[in-house]
């Protein structure tokens, strides 16, 4: 199963070519544009890895990074 990494960005545009650069490598990868739809792919999808821009509308990077090391299943390594 390829490793799954989502790209959180609101400029549209960074999102695409880290998306495709990471698909060329043969990694899935998950998008959100904002906080709030990070935090919700975060919870649904528990990818391997997230580039996290930090200044996004709505909750930023670091109060998603904050909940990310708050919550124990989410910041748990996979057995």
């Amino acid at each position: 199963m390829a490793q799954r990494i989502l790209v959180v960005d609101d400029d549209k545009g960074i999102v695409r070519l880290l998306q495709s650069y990471l698909e060329q490598a043969g990694l899935m990868v998950l998008t959100a544009y904002d906080g709030e739809n990070a935090m919700r792919t975060l919870r649904r999808e528990r990818p391997d890895l997230v580039v996290l821009d930090l200044m996004l509308p709505g909750r930023d990077g670091w109060e998603i990074t904050r909940w990310l090391r708050g919550d124990p299943q989410l910041a748990a390594s996979p057995s």
